[in-house]
């Protein structure tokens, strides 16, 4: 199967979470190779960034874990990995990834809340075991969606403003790219890769329910395209 890469987020210990359409189906993929999350160096042999193309075979038997992940799940054999194209792609129009208009559109009008906090919907969520996908996208203008640092406690990460037609969320930011940016240059720097002008292309995806957060999958941003 070919898959366009239009996600790939931090996760820990230098691992990561890729994913991306494919458009002979029609619906999202999340690669596994040989089950597992990406190394860093796995990412690098292979050319693995959004926008690239990769060519891929399924290995294995269908996931079984829960949903919403289970959704789009799918281990593959790392050495059938080829990359097709690594040119970046057109966001938007015919062709390309689909796009909501809110964040609960995204996610069929699953997601809650935990509160509000600075005017903004806080520790958005999707209940583990919602058998709906884990990975959307949300199409806003560029002044609807703001970087900032958040400091929780004096741990301090990369967090979002983002304002769609139904709400304004603040929501945490673990696309690759963002965050190594984030920590060189700070939250300012983000911000200046924004266009003034113009639409957004906001990946956001399901992250994997943890003890800290028993069986609510939060809501993350995963990539920013334009």
């Amino acid at each position: 199967m070919q898959i366009l890469i239009t996600d790939v987020t931090e996760m820990h210990q230098g691992n990561y979470c890729v994913a991306g359409w494919n458009s002979n189906t029609g619906g999202m993929v999340r690669p596994l190779p040989n089950g597992s999350n990406w190394t860093g160096a796995q990412l690098a042999k292979y050319g693995i960034q959004p926008g690239a193309t990769i060519q891929v075979t399924a290995s294995g038997a269908a996931a079984s874990g829960l949903y919403p992940h289970r959704t789009e799940d799918t281990p593959i054999d790392l050495a059938s990995v080829k990359l097709v194209s690594a040119g970046s792609n057109a966001w938007f129009g015919a062709g390309a990834p689909p796009l909501a208009k809110t964040l609960a559109a995204a996610f069929q009008n699953r997601v809650q809340m935990t509160g509000v906090w600075n005017g903004a919907r806080k520790g958005a969520y999707v209940q583990e075991g919602t058998q709906i996908g884990s990975l959307a996208a949300v199409g806003i203008s560029g002044p609807n969606l703001e970087f900032f640092e958040n400091d929780y406690k004096g741990k301090k990460s990369l967090r979002a403003y983002m304002t769609d037609d139904d709400a304004r969320y603040s929501l945490p930011v673990v696309a690759k790219n963002l965050r190594e940016l984030y920590r060189s240059k700070g939250a300012s720097a983000v911000n200046k890769l924004l266009p003034k002008i113009g639409n957004l292309h906001v990946r956001v995806g399901l992250a994997r329910a943890w003890s800290g957060q028993p069986g609510k999958c939060t809501v993350m941003i995963n990539g920013v395209y334009w």
